[in-house]
């Protein structure tokens, strides 16, 4: 009776090298554009908490917006016309529309879109 060694074969051993190496890559690729989104997403949340926020202005509000993501090193994430300001009686509407794009592999590039609103003050 003739036993088979059992095991991986280096041609396994290589395909699973290169599974990983592609799933890791694309999920450091796309995890930082989340975690961007998600610097975002607490701006508008401490906003939203904030009543003081509510009785500035759309300068002063892009003013602190664009400090706290340069604070995050966060400059070019959100472009001018990607975060818009809308006066609706005592409240604001604010909103950030804006797609990401990332190198995921030679000439292959991965657009991820992000949609964000937050309303400040009460109705």
């Amino acid at each position: 009776m003739r036993q088979h060694q059992q095991g991986y074969s280096v041609f396994w051993a290589l395909v699973l090298i290169i599974l990983i190496s592609a799933s890791s890559l694309f999920a450091i690729r796309v995890g930082g554009l989340y975690f961007d989104h998600w610097v975002v997403q607490e701006i508008f949340d401490d906003w939203e908490s904030d009543p003081q926020t509510a009785g500035q202005n759309a300068r002063d509000l892009r003013r602190e917006f664009t400090t706290r993501m340069r604070v995050n090193s966060l400059e070019d994430a959100v472009p001018r016309d990607g975060l818009t300001f809308e006066r609706n009686g005592q409240q604001w509407l604010v909103q950030a529309d804006y797609e990401r794009r990332v190198n995921l592999y030679s000439n292959i590039d991965l657009v991820v879109r992000f949609t964000d609103s937050a309303t400040l003050g009460t109705p």
